[in-house]
């Protein structure tokens, strides 16, 4: 095998570290050292510093990695001014000095907010990869978490910086900024997302590949469950810790919360955990030990309100699917008013699982029929966020579920409210000037071309036209979704109709179908 040498550069590497990206550049640079390749990393302890982070020094061992710690005799002071001005001239010596030394047959670039980007610059023959573990190349913030607040849906990047307490980045301005993007010969994106938010401001082909991790169980074998569920990472408030705080103190249930990591909401935790929250607190665990932890958790949670950066997919449950993709469409195009939705929604018995339970017996759902989880049911607040996020204006909606007599499936009516008013007692539209007929044509035209545009050529989500209308019938032991419509010249509503499988399109075949994109299967595989 041939072997090459590598230079990877970035602010962070074990010891000096706060988990996260550098913990996926160890993992990378010891797999190539193991493989036999040259690899030297060159990373800043004054980056550490500057976060007020101490390093791990249990965390010291060097995985055959040669490592090149860049000097600073200014301290904090030089990650500082690489995040505001560009590289200080001691880091671009060092990194000049390191690749005339070594050579590299790669040098693959990492976090370098508190480098500087125009080390990309360096006179090199050698191939040029930059792994984009965040937003940093479109944000200075890195997260496009305006203000630290919410998700950014307007650049005003000095403004949002000042207001988070964070420096300028004055080298973005300069009329050669970002020009050190375009010495890069390619650009890695962990998540096929983050390449998608990132590509339009790259010249170099942008590609998604998952960040590398070592297997931790390559046997294979499976684990008996904890009684625990486990949080892993930053505990900063981007990664929703208030909302896992709040989870935690509202559980009623049997098992703990257990929370691996460091950060600045670190004492909204302990005082959820003093509060009476089962709540189980730790720092960074040792790699063997973390790893233990993963493998006997019940489930892993993921409470972030930013846009994580992971090859991650969150399946929606089976009523939110048959609200949300009906209705999704049309908030994004502005078809809809974000307001007044109604939804309700007739499930069968197999929708609350296999619990054994007196509810569900036969004879108590038997020729019976009876709404549950009323005013908030549990997929209620995924139904807001999302709809929220298509709307771009918080969404709050009414949602009531029933219990049906039937094994599977789920129908769901919605009730809308159109933006364009199709209806009026002079029967003229006071908003377009056209009558009623022509009116709710145009607005149905509308609708239908909204609805075939996001879903025409989508195998399992089934448009009826005509007079057809949803049927749990066709639906059950498939991946399809039926949807319908129907506007109401009498109301001025739209009636919108879903009906889908719940064990399949609203479970297991979902996450089958998430699973192929993920992999780059074809979407399709095993579920037609």
């Amino acid at each position: 095998m041939e072997t090459l040498k590598f230079v990877m550069t970035a602010a962070f590497y074990p010891p000096y570290h706060l988990g996260g990206d550098a913990n996926h550049v160890r993992y990378l640079a010891e797999a190539l050292a193991a493989q036999g390749h040259e690899v030297h990393v060159e990373y800043s302890p004054a980056a550490l510093a500057l976060k007020r982070g101490r390093p791990d020094l249990d965390d010291a061992g060097d995985g055959g990695v040669i490592r090149h710690p860049i000097k600073a005799t200014t301290g904090r002071f030089q990650p500082l001014s690489a995040w505001i001005f560009g590289a200080p001239p001691s880091v671009r010596r060092h990194h000049h000095q390191l690749v005339d030394e070594v050579r590299p047959d790669i040098i693959h670039y990492h976090n370098l907010s508190l480098l500087g980007l125009d080390l990309i610059n360096v006179p090199s023959t050698a191939l040029k990869m930059y792994t984009a573990h965040d937003y940093w190349v479109r944000c200075p913030r890195n997260d496009l978490f305006k203000f630290n607040q919410r998700l950014c849906e307007k650049p005003t990047c000095l403004t949002c910086l000042t207001i988070s307490g964070k420096p300028p980045q004055l080298w973005r301005y300069l009329p050669s900024g970002l020009k050190p993007f375009d010495a890069l010969d390619v650009a890695i994106a962990p998540s096929d997302f983050l390449r998608g938010m990132i590509a339009p401001y790259l010249r170099a082909p942008v590609v998604h590949i998952p960040n590398f991790a070592p297997d931790p169980n390559p046997s294979g074998q499976a684990s008996s469950p904890g009684d625990y569920y486990l949080y892993v990472g930053r505990l900063e408030f981007y990664k929703g810790i208030p909302e896992l705080a709040a989870a935690a103190t509202q559980y009623r249930g049997p098992h703990r919360f257990v929370v691996v990591g460091k950060g600045n909401q670190a004492p909204v935790l302990e005082a959820a955990r003093d509060g009476a929250a089962r709540l189980a607190l730790h720092g960074w665990l040792p790699a063997a030990e973390r790893d233990a932890t993963y493998a006997r958790a019940r489930a892993l949670l993921l409470p972030s309100i930013w846009y994580e950066n992971a090859p991650l997919v969150a399946s929606p449950g089976c009523y939110p699917t048959s609200v949300l993709l009906p209705t999704i469409p049309l908030l994004r195009e502005g078809l809809i008013r974000p307001t007044g939705i109604i939804a309700d929604s007739l499930s069968g018995v197999s929708g609350a699982g296999r619990k054994l339970e007196q509810d569900y017996l036969f004879v108590e759902c038997n020729e019976s029929a009876r709404p549950y989880g009323i005013p908030k049911h549990r997929h209620l607040s995924e139904m807001e966020q999302e709809l929220s996020l298509a709307a771009k204006t918080p969404v709050t909606i009414q949602f009531t579920p029933h219990l049906i007599p039937v094994t599977r499936g789920i129908l769901t009516t919605i009730y809308l409210a159109p933006a364009e008013h199709f209806q009026s007692r002079t029967g003229v539209s006071p908003v377009s000037g056209l009558s009623n007929a022509a009116t709710m044509d145009a607005v149905a035209e509308k609708i239908s071309t909204c609805y075939h545009s996001a879903f025409g050529n989508e195998s399992f989500i089934r448009l009826l036209d005509g007079k057809s209308l949803p049927d749990i019938k066709n639906v059950i032991g498939t991946n399809v979704i039926e949807i319908a419509w129907r506007l109401d010249p009498r109301t001025g509503r739209l009636i919108v109709m879903s009906a889908l499988d719940n064990i399949v399109k609203g479970a297991g075949g979902q996450a089958v179908q998430c699973f192929n994109i993920l992999c780059g299967f074809p979407e399709t595989a095993r579920l037609l």
